[in-house]
């Protein structure tokens, strides 16, 4: 890893750019390889996994390294305005003036004064950096969950029956309702009608309606007050926005 600043040491009467570069790590996307022999491929959980975890090392990597730079810096400093300020006294004692001492003295505390502000430069890098990997860690989180979710819901009909129950949970006064659901989960839905109704308290009409607009995972359940949309992709969204409210708030 390249180091953040070229050199520590500072001059006097030069201008020095304080600058606190730590490069963010890229996420990147990886397609996926088809193979026959499909069991031993690893699972996108897996690769995913591994992913945030290698993300997760590569954040504790450069925070290390970011705070052992700005402790190396300031030590540095340090011993440099303790060695022009004994420098400083012995030759004002010598010479018997006071001259020589206050300049010493007086680039010692530059040199000190320099230094904290390169550490405070390299905290507030290092904050920022670490802002930016959390992002990167709440995007590929949120692509997994998305890819998880949406493979469940390809494999199995019996997603459909979860997401009605929740739209269910949210009825309240009224004992009557249309649900309506995909093409594709229609047939599932009608065959568990009964079922449906055992989920449903205090209802004692249910229609089930496929509307073509809709996409496997979707579902609206409508009432007389109104409409319930528990569908996987209003879960999904609800689910982003919360992770992008909690990265805020921080």
């Amino acid at each position: 890893m390249s180091r953040i600043f070229k050199s520590p040491y500072v001059r006097m009467g030069e201008k020095k750019e304080i600058e606190a570069h730590i490069p963010v790590p890229v996420v990147e996307e990886h397609g996926e390889s088809k193979n026959d022999d499909i069991e031993q491929q690893p699972s996108y959980e897996e690769i995913m996994r591994d992913r945030m975890q290698s993300l997760e090392n590569e954040i504790q990597s450069r925070l290390a390294d970011a705070n052992a730079e700005a402790e190396k810096i300031i030590q540095e400093a340090y011993e440099n305005a303790k060695q022009i300020y004994q420098n400083a006294k012995i030759e004002g004692y010598q010479e018997g003036k006071t001259e020589g001492y206050g300049e010493g003295k007086a680039e010692a505390d530059y040199l000190i004064e320099e230094a904290i502000q390169i550490k405070q430069a390299i905290q507030n890098a290092k904050h920022e950096t670490t802002k930016a990997l959390e992002k990167n860690l709440i995007d590929l989180a949120i692509e997994t969950v998305e890819k998880i979710v949406h493979e469940r819901v390809e494999d199995s009909y019996e997603t459909i029956i979860g997401l009605i129950k929740l739209g269910l949970e949210k009825c309240t006064y009224t004992d009557s309702l249309i649900i309506r659901v995909s093409p594709e989960d229609y047939g599932y839905a009608i065959a568990a009608k009964n079922r449906i109704l055992a989920l449903a308290e205090n209802i004692d009409d249910i229609q089930i309606k496929q509307d073509a607009a809709f996409k496997k995972g979707n579902c609206v359940i409508d009432t007389v007050s109104g409409s319930i949309d528990s569908s996987i992709e209003t879960q999904l969204t609800q689910i982003k926005e919360l992770f992008r409210e909690l990265l805020e708030s921080e």
